[in-house]
């Protein structure tokens, strides 16, 4: 993966330079840029495929009047290359980077309909002056973008790059505070950063004489259930396309591995990994696990996958005393603060893999994708509730909303079985709400379109942004075979009950992988991905409170009500409250810690400041 950088009318060469100096970790490879008039381009590399000097970027056409920045790999890219040859292009590098430009010169902006891959780029053509960003379809590639009034453009991988560029206040967007204490996360388009934005999956952006173009070229696919469908055919249709799909993801001129919890996911993409031809021609797959002492229970299952699958494998233990230190590091690079304390865990685990390897295959996106999630249990057969109840309580859960239902029964069926939620330190709380509406649907369809609604939301928002952050924050890039866009269409078109069947999660997933995991593996149920909820991480929470929330900083900073923090604090819920209870408190008192750390970090400190390496440089 790389970093890459832009400027028109709003910036000049230095500016750039000193962009992508500040996203060396992305690209420590290689930099460089390049400049015409009043359009720059930067670029840091890290080389995957075709290391060699010929790969350098930015990267022209053969005849100069079009050039990219591109971030990301395109996995079809050798058979695009077949089709364009045919046309009479001809290549001098190895690269997927000189791909896209003869597709640029064949197709023009119908070119994003014939890729696969995870990308984010900018293409400037300089016959008709026109630039064009891209992101790929399901966003595992970021990219950010501010317009200036009188018809400037600057883009960049990294949010933390933008603030160098003239015109650009340090100034909090408060929407997407309020989106991320609600949902753990920005669920909004636009960034943290008033004035900066986020260019969605699926969408490109074109720029031509001040005048922006923005449209979508991929949608997520509505679900379009096959039902009567024959389940094993599924499982095995399923099976085959997610064999092709890590195939093609294994395409590296440098190591790879693969990220194991010991989870389905996970131990399904290294068992295709371990069953591939690359494996079969002799390579080794390695496996990095993170775990929380010789006793952890993901441990000792990615040791079982492992073994049954001859992996290299690492371990690598993490404590919950670990977090205050790494905590201020791991939030420069995610540049967000996203509310699931996991992100610490997954930073130490990339660390450690990228002593090894370069390039990682990740299980993320099959929790959306395949109903992996507890609340989705809320639409199982079993489940005996209203269509009101259901949807009333899935809102409930959907990450922890802070209100009780209105609905007449699911009121006190979520105070019986989910206790008193803690409420929200803002005065003015509730952002808005992503589109959903489950009104006047049937129980399985109402699955179904929760799972589309989480998986084209939800999930790049949160989950992809985390692991990209973490992963670059190393230099390693992170492919996620399940959001291919073949897994995806596959995915929408699962009826919702072979999606869970008999209340087990993830059960058409289960069978497509069962013919190459262990049974213990696929039958095992899910455990989330998360930092411990233990005393220790309760004391660690209340010693970042101490530093980053004491009430006058607090009422300086004006993100929060200083009584709501305190109350919030010390409003743990009592030992006999439900577990979601304990863990909602503890997700919502990170989320305050996290929004106020962001803040010293990206709107306090001096925008050139690098990671701090404790928690003393900033508190």
């Amino acid at each position: 993966m790389c970093g890459i950088a832009g400027l028109i009318r709003c910036g000049d060469v230095d500016t750039v330079q000193r962009m992508t100096r500040l996203m060396a970790h992305r690209g420590p490879d290689d930099s460089g840029h390049w400049s015409s008039g009043d359009v720059v381009l930067g670029h840091r590399r890290l080389s995957i495929l075709d290391p060699t000097p010929q790969g350098h970027q930015p990267m022209s056409g053969p005849d100069g009047e079009v050039v990219i920045v591109f971030n990301g790999e395109i996995y079809n890219h050798l058979r695009l290359r077949e089709e364009l040859a045919k046309k009479g292009h001809r290549f001098r590098t190895g690269t997927d980077t000189e791909t896209l430009l003869a597709c640029w010169r064949q197709w023009g902006v119908g070119m994003l309909s014939k890729l696969d891959g995870i990308f984010a780029f900018g293409l400037w053509d300089d016959r008709n002056g026109t630039l064009l960003l891209a992101r790929d379809a399901t966003g595992v590639k970021p990219l950010f973008y501010r317009t200036t009034p009188d018809g400037g453009l600057a883009f960049a991988s990294e949010l933390k790059a933008l603030r160098l560029v003239p015109g650009v206040e340090d100034k909090a967007n408060r929407r997407a505070i309020r989106s991320a204490l609600r949902f753990a996360c920005n669920m909004e388009d636009e960034s943290m950063l008033a004035s900066v934005w986020k260019l969605p999956p699926g969408q490109r952006l074109v720029w031509q004489d001040g005048r922006i173009e923005r449209a979508a070229y991929w949608r997520h696919p509505e679900p379009n259930p096959r039902r009567g469908a024959d389940p094993d055919q599924l499982a095995k249709e399923l099976r085959s396309i997610l064999s092709k799909t890590v195939e093609d993801q294994m395409l590296s001129d440098v190591p790879l591995g693969a990220a194991l919890s010991g989870g389905l996911d996970s131990s399904g993409i290294t068992a295709l990994m371990a069953g591939s031809e690359a494996a079969r021609d002799g390579a080794t797959v390695s496996t990095f696990t993170v775990g929380h002492g010789e006793d952890d229970p993901d441990l000792l299952k990615a040791r079982v996958v492992a073994e049954h699958c001859k992996t290299d494998h690492h371990e690598i233990l993490v404590a919950s005393g670990e977090v205050q230190d790494l905590l201020p590091k791991t939030l420069w690079f995610m540049e967000e603060p996203l509310g699931q304390m996991e992100s610490v865990q997954m930073f130490l685990n990339y660390q450690a893999a990228a002593q090894h390897v370069k390039v990682l295959l990740i299980g993320e996106g099959a929790d959306e994708l395949f109903a992996g999630y507890d609340r989705f249990r809320l639409f199982d057969k079993n489940q005996r509730m209203t269509p009101g109840m259901r949807r009333a309580l899935y809102e409930r859960v959907f990450m922890y909303a802070e209100r009780q239902p209105k609905h007449a029964l699911a009121g006190p069926l979520a105070r019986l079985k989910l206790g008193q939620l803690p409420g929200s330190p803002m005065a003015d709380p509730h952002p808005r709400f992503p589109e959903l509406d489950l009104r006047g649907l049937p129980r399985e369809q109402m699955l179904e379109k929760a799972l589309h609604f989480e998986s084209s939301t939800y999930l790049h928002q949160l989950s992809l942004k985390r692991a990209d952050a973490t992963g670059m924050a190393h230099s390693l890039e992170l492919r996620v075979p399940f959001l291919a866009k073949a897994v995806v269409e596959f995915a929408m078109q699962a009826p919702g009950d072979l999606q869970r069947r008999h209340g087990v999660e993830k059960w058409l997933l289960r069978e497509a992988l069962r013919p190459v995991l262990p049974t213990e593996i696929v039958e095992r149920r899910k455990r989330p991905f998360q930092m411990q909820l233990d005393q220790g991480l309760v004391d660690t929470l209340d010693a970042l409170g101490d530093r980053l929330l004491r009430p006058e900083d607090v009422r300086a900073r004006g993100f929060f009500e200083p009584e709501r923090v305190d109350a919030l604090r010390r409003g743990r819920p009592s030992h006999g409250a439900p577990l979601i209870a304990h863990k909602v408190w503890s997700y919502r008192v990170w989320a305050m810690l996290m929004c106020e750390l962001w803040a010293r970090l990206f709107l306090d400190r001096d925008p050139e400041a690098l990671a701090p390496e404790s928690l003393s440089e900033v508190a």
